[in-house]
């Protein structure tokens, strides 16, 4: 029985696909082929291709923009024009930064002062009522050297003699205590008092300005009082090739710096300005040296005891 089934089915399936067959090739007959041409033309407007005009390129003629009641430059369909002032901000005025001066041509080196042949070290307090005791403890800035001496001592070989001697304690507002220690001594090879004060030191009246020039390294200009006109490195001035002039006008030993003015050309105005030393100290430090003790005096004590 399932033999006959099955060749029952298969001979309706068969039937089926024999149908289907013929059904698909009676409806690809009918249809038109594709490569065949199919005329779209209207039979009352026949196609006429349109002309395309050439393009022409105009230029626009735009007006200036004029300043508006509020200051702000714009017009009509235009932004506006904003610029940036010297301070980084919006602005309705146009701002360029100014052209750089020209370099001042000259600097200040350094301030050489001569320290006072005899300086005052320290001191050994042996009697804080009675300063003529205080063992002194000078330096002999030309032999390199200490020397002791006490109130009233001479020293020949150093050309001095130690008059005096004060101590004070000064106490401020907050009882802090200020020690001033001062001593005052004949200059044998002068024959002026001279005061010393310890803790500062004390110089000679000269001084040496020495100006530089950054544009000319071999320009060294040494200058000992003001006023004091000179003459310039080469090319300092606005006219090639020539030496600008200045003069020194001013030395403030306090804080290392000179006044001068730097002369007007016929491209340049008078210009004055105020040096600072870059190069060296404005005065010239102690030398570290092992001193020779004199040894004709030797006290014990405490340096400096309040």
């Amino acid at each position: 029985m399932n033999k006959i089934y099955d060749k029952l089915i298969l001979a309706v399936t068969v039937l089926l696909l024999a149908g289907g067959v013929f059904l698909y090739l009676q409806n690809s007959g009918a249809a038109p082929s594709l490569n065949t041409p199919v005329n779209v033309q209207p039979a009352d407007n026949p196609y006429r291709p349109q002309q395309v005009p050439a393009s022409v390129a105009t230029e626009a003629s735009w007006p200036e923009v004029q300043p508006q009641s509020t200051g702000w430059r714009y017009d009509v369909f235009t932004p506006p024009k904003i610029f940036i002032d010297e301070n980084g901000q919006f602005s309705e005025q146009g701002w360029e930064p100014p052209v750089p001066k020209p370099p001042f041509g000259i600097y200040l080196a350094e301030i050489e002062r001569m320290p006072y042949r005899i300086q005052i070290e320290g001191y050994i307090e042996e009697d804080r009522s009675d300063a003529s005791k205080t063992l002194l403890l000078m330096f002999d800035e030309e032999a390199q050297q200490q020397v002791r001496a006490r109130p009233g001592d001479e020293r020949p070989a150093a050309e001095f003699k130690l008059l005096s001697f004060d101590i004070q304690r000064i106490r401020d507002a907050n009882n802090n205590v200020t020690v001033v220690a001062v001593a005052t001594i004949l200059d044998q090879r002068s024959g002026e008092e001279v005061v010393l004060t310890h803790g500062e030191r004390r110089f000679d009246s000269g001084v040496t300005v020495i100006i530089r020039s950054e544009e000319d390294s071999s320009f060294v200009k040494e200058l000992s009082a003001a006023p004091a006109e000179f003459a310039g490195p080469s090319g300092s001035s606005s006219q090639a090739g020539q030496a600008g002039q200045f003069t020194l006008l001013e030395i403030n030993l306090e804080e290392s710096t000179v006044t001068v003015e730097k002369h007007a050309t016929q491209e340049e105005e008078a210009e004055t300005r105020t040096l600072k030393a870059r190069g060296a100290a404005p005065t010239i430090p102690p030398q570290i040296t092992t001193p020779r003790v004199n040894t004709e005096e030797v006290s014990e004590g405490i340096f400096d005891m309040f």
